[in-house]
């Protein structure tokens, strides 16, 4: 296609992701033939329980079980001779199955409707990863957002009817905006952070004219968006203590995520942080991510104002300016202005100053986690999940229940609002003509492709499992990236 916009469904969105992909227009599942799922169920039963509930998808069918059956898999089961333990042992209550308890659950297990789901989609995955990752496995919908040189629509997976988010990016607009590095550092940095806080690759294909990359729907918008909403003839209402709490957190987990990969961000602010349709939070845009793993680096990059003081001047840094740009977005939140404001020169100076101005109300205890975020000195700055842990700002906030899923979010958006474009709008992304895709950005890209199995084990399989009412009763336990 010539046109980014060509073919695209231009419906509602919010209609379309509830309704979700018709069965009629899925298409058939590769699964395994009798002879290869006998074959691969025996090499399952002579393993281990434990080698099962190791991967996403057998704790997933493991969880189910237990759930239908009543079972606590840390406990011994009813009816059971209990474990022997060794000296010293102590039986683990936690939910979680251990080398002791496991053996009776997994011996029923294997007598089970369970056994057979897990092989039969351990079967399709395996299958998958060895075909090439191509359009014609997704059904684009519409679009969702747009960029500087491509679009992201929403899309569902054909064969699992799994809803997800493709950004799709024009090859020749890449390369005729010099952005090609760009494109790469986030694959790169998407297939390697798995975390709830960030949103997840779940695939990446290319063809003659895009390369794609598959991640998280976020149907939600960005929290830019979510403020501007609570605009009112001009006046902001700024957020609650709580709110901003509950975004700071997540945000700070999110940038974990990726300094424990690594990298350093280099791009906090609102617009790159997407909300679901439960309005949990996800930190994107992954194009200015640096990698640090051999040492500080002193490129500028980023988004003036949110810049930090050794970004501005050039100095050496490594995860810092991410912590710096925190606290600048938790400022943000509450007033929906920049601490540091003006022309670029302005800007940069107050940066470097490091003088904040709080004139907008600001609560005691968020001048307190600002001014500690946004700390010239690198030394002295809070840095760190762990730092912020310990900050008095979150004196009362429930980490463990962010961390686990479990904590609601204090915003929900109305995905009807998002104000997404139409097809129309990015039929402005065109091949330039004079643009070639030649045989170095052929060799850049020859590895780009990319599916991730363990998303699929603990999203896609459960997602088509339910929809064909595989699983019946019971209930059961998603992954670290399950979209609510």
């Amino acid at each position: 296609m010539e046109a980014m916009g060509e073919l695209v469904k231009d419906v509602g969105l919010s209609q379309l992701i509830q309704n979700g992909l018709n069965k009629s227009s899925m298409s058939s599942a590769k699964f395994p033939d009798a002879a290869t799922l006998q074959a691969k169920k025996a090499d399952v039963s002579a393993g281990s329980g434990m080698t099962v509930y190791g991967s996403p998808l057998g704790r997933y069918l493991f969880r189910y079980f237990a759930n239908e059956r009543g079972y606590d898999l840390s406990k011994p089961k009813p009816g059971a001779a209990p474990p022997a333990l060794s000296d010293g042992a102590v039986p683990y209550t936690g939910g979680v199955p251990t080398d002791e308890t496991m053996p009776p659950y997994w011996e029923e297990f294997k007598t089970s409707k369970f056994i057979d789901l897990y092989c039969k989609y351990m079967c399709l995955k395996e299958t998958t990863a060895r075909e090439p990752i191509v359009p014609k496995m997704f059904e684009e919908m519409r679009p969702l957002g747009k960029g500087a040189f491509g679009a992201v629509f929403l899309v569902f997976k054909k064969d699992t009817g799994m809803p997800m988010a493709t950004k799709k990016m024009m090859k020749k607009i890449g390369k005729q905006n010099k952005m090609l590095n760009d494109i790469l550092i986030e694959r790169e940095v998407l297939s390697k952070v798995n975390s709830r806080f960030c949103v997840c690759l779940h695939y990446a294909w290319q063809d003659a004219n895009d390369v794609a990359l598959v991640i998280t729907l976020m149907p939600g918008g960005d929290l830019e968006f979510m403020m501007k909403g609570r605009e009112n003839k001009g006046t902001y209402n700024p957020m609650s203590i709580d709110m901003i709490q509950f975004y700071t957190a997540s945000m700070a987990l999110g940038l974990e995520a990726i300094h424990s990969m690594g990298y350093v961000y280099r791009d906090l602010k609102p617009m790159n942080v997407l909300l679901d349709d439960q309005g949990q939070v996800r930190i994107s845009d992954m194009g200015l991510t640096a990698d640090i793993s051999k040492g500080p680096i002193k490129q500028c990059s980023g988004t003036r104002g949110y810049w930090s003081p050794e970004t501005v001047k050039k100095e050496k840094y490594t995860t810092e300016p991410d912590w710096w740009s925190l606290g600048v977005t938790v400022f943000v939140l509450f007033c929906h202005k920049l601490p540091f404001y003006g022309n670029d020169e302005e800007k940069d100076a107050m940066t470097v100053a490091g003088q904040i101005n709080f004139k907008h109300g600001e609560p005691e205890e968020l001048q307190k986690i600002v001014s500690d975020l946004c700390t010239i000195d690198m030394g002295a700055r809070v840095k760190g999940v762990d730092a912020l842990k310990a900050h008095p700002f979150f004196q009362n906030f429930n980490w463990a229940a962010l961390e686990q899923g479990l904590m609601a979010a204090p915003f929900q958006p109305n995905i009807n609002d998002i104000n997404a474009p139409s097809a129309s709008e990015i039929d402005a992304f065109k091949a330039p003509k004079d643009v070639t895709w030649d045989q170095e950005q052929i060799d850049m890209f020859k590895h780009w492709e990319f599916f991730n199995q363990n998303v699929w084990e603990s999203e896609e399989a459960p997602m088509r499992m339910k929809k064909f009412n595989e699983l019946g009763g019971g209930g059961g336990g998603g992954g670290c990236c399950t979209i609510s």
